[in-house]
């Protein structure tokens, strides 16, 4: 056989491994155990939080102030971090996209980098799909995920508060028309007088808001809140965050 020929044929298996490979996905991670992904949710969230400066939102007789002001979304220590959320929901964007707004891109990969099942919580950069998603679920006991009116029920630590954005309003609770546009936080504390919540987006950064509730415990109406997302995973022991 000529060289030439050799050549020939050693192109020609090449290419059938080659062909063969490129239909072979890589593994599935290995399923988290379901005690853990409550605990994963809030670990990653105050080390994202962190990781931004750990800016803080309070209130004051109704008046805003940030204290820290953290790193924003357009900063080189803040950009690439967004892209990671934003390639999750398959979005080539970063940071320096500011007119791409990347709260539902933050709570998606919180979620399935913590465990939680792409099927059971859908990544994408609207919070409107993934809610959607949990609302075809109502009236399941197993599922991981409900959907309850933000009225008449009090968060906890691992829920998601959400509310409606840009004028946008929605039927009820569990009624979310497809592309509403929505903001959700993810609450690490609730002592009854004072919820704490973290959530991309807001001022620019991922912040931790403190506010304080009614004397119902209730969310009151500093935003117009329309549901809270019940986490029903088994809680994280302890359900702590940096304070």
């Amino acid at each position: 056989m000529s060289a030439r020929w050799r050549r020939l044929c050693l192109v020609a298996l090449l290419g059938s491994v080659l062909a063969a490979c490129a239909g072979v996905q890589p593994p599935a991670p290995p399923p988290v155990d379901p005690a853990l992904v409550k605990g994963n949710i809030l670990r990653l969230a105050d080390a994202e939080w962190n990781a931004f400066g750990s800016q803080t939102i309070t209130y004051d007789n109704g008046r805003e102030r940030i204290d820290p002001v953290g790193v924003w979304e357009d900063e080189r220590r803040g950009s690439p971090r967004i892209g990671q959320y934003w390639r999750l929901v398959g979005e080539e964007w970063s940071g320096y996209d500011c007119d791409k707004p990347w709260s539902a891109a933050f709570i998606s990969w919180l979620m399935l980098e913590a465990g939680v099942p792409a099927q059971l919580f859908p990544p994408s950069g609207l919070h409107s799909d993934y809610l959607r998603a949990i609302a075809d679920t109502e009236g399941d006991p197993n599922a991981r995920f409900a959907l309850r009116d933000a009225k008449l029920f009090r968060p906890r630590p691992g829920d998601l508060i959400c509310a409606t954005r840009a004028g946008a309003s929605i039927p009820a609770y569990n009624q979310i028309p497809d592309g509403t546009t929505m903001h959700c936080d993810l609450v690490v504390f609730n002592d009854g007088q004072t919820l704490e919540s973290i959530g991309g987006n807001v001022r620019n950064s991922i912040s931790k808001t403190v506010r304080q509730l009614g004397p119902d415990g209730m969310l009151m109406r500093d935003r117009p809140w329309v549901l809270v997302v019940e986490d029903r995973y088994p809680d994280a022991t302890p359900l702590v965050v940096s304070r």
